[in-house]
């Protein structure tokens, strides 16, 4: 998603004007699940707008973490009224239903965000529960990516590794599933791992079809560029992308317009369309340094 995309998302789900009408649906009832922030303003109210300004950027920063809550106290003087509000700005923070924290009048950002971190969920926990869901909604290489990034704030939890190590299988990432296993403790090498991992010998041997079998040795006796070709077709159809990336960037060393051509389209193919793999910025890389 792009920044302009992912801003205008939060925006319209997360940053919610509140009127008499849905005030006990995003308050309330919303807080119920995610924490909401209340921001009590008035348009014409220089701090009010600062204020403002600082929790929508942290809104949008946070990726809808928390709701805001905005409440435009010259329209709506009677929900100040029923919140007991006696200045504005003044910012409520409510989990479970309940306030939670607050202040009153304008504070530096970081302040802000001191606030609003001891009641959040952090970012590794919100991106790993965003690519389990993906994964139930089976879009496994956005679920991976997430998952990856995940991992890249909190290396070390192994529900998350398995979460991804699931949603690798279902790309056919072999070789990213047995490098992340390996760092599986044996403590955390419970049912789930052990599920994954007889999941992985099913896929190598899958990876292994008797025709692989017959091009590579094929090619072991000395087949041809049009022999090596099909192999890294047959490499890529089965998950095996960095050993077809490397047959094809072999082929491409020697002659860039291997086989008419076909050698590079392929390898841009496989590119294009394993863009999540760990290998394919390395590749893409060395094709740039061919190409220019």
């Amino acid at each position: 998603m792009t920044n302009n995309r992912k801003r205008r998302s939060v925006m319209q789900q997360h940053i919610i004007d509140i009127t008499l009408e849905n005030f006990q649906q995003v308050i309330l009832e919303g807080s119920q699940t995610q924490p909401v922030m209340v921001c009590f303003w008035a348009p014409n109210h220089d701090e009010s707008a600062l204020l403002l300004a600082s929790l929508e950027k942290l809104a949008i920063e946070k990726n809808g973490a928390f709701t805001l809550a905005k409440i435009n106290c010259e329209q709506d003087q009677s929900i100040a009224m029923q919140f007991g509000v006696q200045s504005i700005p003044t910012s409520a923070m409510f989990v479970q239903g309940q306030p939670a924290d607050g202040f009153a009048g304008n504070k530096p950002e970081q302040e802000i965000r001191d606030i609003l971190d001891k009641h959040l969920p952090d970012e590794a926990q919100l991106l790993a529960e965003q690519g389990i869901a993906l994964i139930g909604e089976q879009d496994f290489v956005q679920a991976a990516e997430v998952l990856q990034q995940s991992l890249q704030l909190k290396p070390d939890v192994a529900p998350v590794k398995l979460a991804l190590c699931k949603a690798l299988l279902e790309t056919q990432r072999v070789a990213e599933i047995e490098s992340l296993l390996e760092t599986i403790g044996m403590a955390d090498q419970d049912a789930d791992y052990q599920a994954i991992l007889a999941q992985l010998e099913l896929a190598k041997e899958a990876a292994d079809t008797p025709e692989i079998r017959a091009l590579e040795q094929a090619l072991a006796n000395g087949g041809d560029s049009d022999t090596q070709l099909k192999l890294a077709v047959q490499y890529s159809q089965v998950g095996r992308v960095e050993e077809a990336l490397e047959l094809l960037f072999q082929l491409l060393l020697k002659d860039m317009n291997a086989e008419d051509g076909q050698v590079k389209q392929r390898f841009m193919d496989i590119l294009s369309s394993h863009s999540g793999e760990a290998c394919v910025s390395a590749y893409r890389r060395k094709l740039y340094s061919l190409l220019y």
